[in-house]
């Protein structure tokens, strides 16, 4: 079964600080001769906060809120 685990984790942080709204993803498709790669770009506010690719696109958008997440936390604790 597929985890999906960063992006879960990601949007309960985003509702519980009501910034759900905020989030968006870019996602795009290449074709290389043996399989597509998915990547995927979380943006939180306009700004990119994780990429990720991946042979398929839920496995490529996991990564990139999982970045997105981590890059959050990362914030947080440097503002003390």
């Amino acid at each position: 079964m597929p985890s999906n685990r960063g992006t879960v984790e990601l949007n309960n942080y985003l509702q519980s600080k009501g910034m759900l709204a905020s989030l968006s993803w870019i996602e795009s498709i290449s074709s290389p001769r043996y399989g597509p790669t998915w990547t995927c770009v979380c943006k939180i506010d306009g700004q990119v906060r994780g990429t990720g690719t991946g042979a398929q696109k839920h496995v490529a958008r996991d990564i990139a809120a999982s970045q997105a997440l981590n890059t959050l936390m990362n914030v947080i604790n440097s503002d003390g």
